[in-house]
């Protein structure tokens, strides 16, 4: 299916990229604690070592769009 020139073709959510990350980075926050929980309550490091490494990433990122760097 091809749309003219004429600007008639499907429309899209205005949603900003930065928007996009921060949200993505908020859930790795999120997935990252979960991991870290399960990886303490079935006694597996290495689960939590990559959920703790996701979530030291994850507020890193944070700060730095905080802070004004990012």
């Amino acid at each position: 299916m091809r749309y003219g020139s004429g600007g008639s073709g499907p429309r899209s959510a205005a949603v900003s990229q930065h928007y996009m990350v921060v949200f993505t980075v908020l859930m790795s926050l999120l997935i990252g604690v979960v991991l870290v929980r399960l990886g303490m309550y079935g006694r597996q490091r290495w689960l939590v070592f990559w959920g703790g490494t996701l979530v030291i990433a994850a507020l890193a990122y944070l700060a730095a769009v905080w802070l004004g760097f990012a």
